[in-house]
């Protein structure tokens, strides 16, 4: 079954900014977050879906790519470069690209023809393969992270494909150069997608955007050659509740409407533990209250940033006539109109 239009998960519209992305995905992640759905697996799946559609959406760069090419271009070691490459050349050729991975071969072998397969040819031979091994190149691959877990530090398995040359072929083509083109293994191209799961150690406290080096585990080009890195770059699920800037948490804290005009010492989660915090008498909705130290720690200085509690206040749901009576005393207590100085 073909999956959803990603802006159909979200609700939004193609056009849609970052900033509606975000507020779309928070709201949802709220209504089927595991935490709050628990044993309901329509809602973790749900979830899943919407985080996915966040994650590919919220970067500028995946979503182009979404967009120009949709769910081929979210597979594991798509290049959107050398997919551009072959729609040009498809389209100089006339190739029909609906079933260009299965003919694309077969049109390569009647009408590939380069320079060097010229030369070779014109002094009766097969140009000979250079016997230094190329090095080999670093390769980028995403990785989510949920926020507590890059924010307390974690080991994620990832499963990769990582390029290598071919087995069949040696690897004979590089440089978009086909030697190899008789090759049923790897099509001409010379190298293979090799899958191989990896266990990466996270470190505390990375943020969107880190990069996570593990030496030795990039593609290979030539056969006995060494291997480049890989670099997994970190992309942070939103938590429903939970915010970071920098060093800094924010957290929304939702209060019942004593505790803001009365004042109350109410318990709040921390990533040490649960502490408590004193509400002054007649806090406002959106106020926010500092916890110096409760936020990230840098991992290089291992100076905390602070935690923010964000104050919501919760008005009683329902018609019933107690409610009805307490806004009644309520209301008179308002001493000038809220909306005064709201002006556009």
């Amino acid at each position: 079954m073909a999956k959803r239009d990603l802006y159909e998960v979200l609700g939004v519209r193609r056009t849609a900014t970052a900033e509606e992305i975000k507020q779309a995905y928070r709201k949802l992640a709220r209504k089927h977050h595991p935490d709050l759905n628990p044993g309901k697996k329509e809602a973790e799946e749900r979830f899943k879906e919407v985080s996915l559609a966040h994650d590919v959406l919220a970067d500028p760069e995946k979503r182009k790519v979404y967009n120009e090419f949709g769910e081929d271009g979210l597979q594991p070691g798509f290049n959107a470069e050398r997919t551009r490459a072959f729609r040009q050349a498809g389209n100089a050729g006339g190739f029909d690209f609906g079933t260009q991975r299965r003919t694309s071969r077969r049109s390569e072998e009647r009408t590939s023809f380069s320079f060097e397969d010229l030369l070779g040819e014109f002094f009766g031979g097969r140009r000979q393969e250079s016997s230094r091994a190329e090095p080999g190149e670093d390769i980028e691959h995403p990785l989510e992270l949920d926020l507590l877990d890059a924010v307390r530090g974690t080991s994620h398995a990832v499963t990769i494909e990582r390029p290598a040359p071919c087995p069949t072929c040696q690897g004979r083509s590089t440089g978009g150069r086909s030697r190899a083109r008789g090759c049923s293994h790897c099509g001409g191209s010379g190298q293979i997608l090799a899958p191989e799961r990896l266990v990466a150690h996270i470190p505390p406290g990375v943020d969107e955007g880190a990069r996570i080096r593990l030496a030795g585990k990039g593609a290979t080009l030539s056969p006995g050659g060494p291997a480049g890195d890989l670099y997994l770059v970190v992309h942070l699920r939103p938590h429903p509740y939970l915010e970071r800037k920098g060093s800094d948490l924010f957290l929304d804290v939702p209060i019942t409407l004593g505790e803001a005009v009365s004042g109350a010492t109410i318990t709040v989660p921390t990533l040490t533990g649960e502490v408590k915090l004193k509400i002054p008498p007649g806090s406002q909705s959106g106020q926010k209250l500092r916890l110096k130290g409760k936020g990230v720690a840098d991992p290089k200085t291992t100076r905390a940033g602070d935690l923010y509690v964000k104050l919501l206040i919760q008005i009683p749901t329902g018609d019933s006539a107690q409610a009805q009576r307490a806004v009644e005393i309520l209301e008179p207590c308002y001493r000038e109109n809220p909306r005064k100085h709201l002006h556009l």
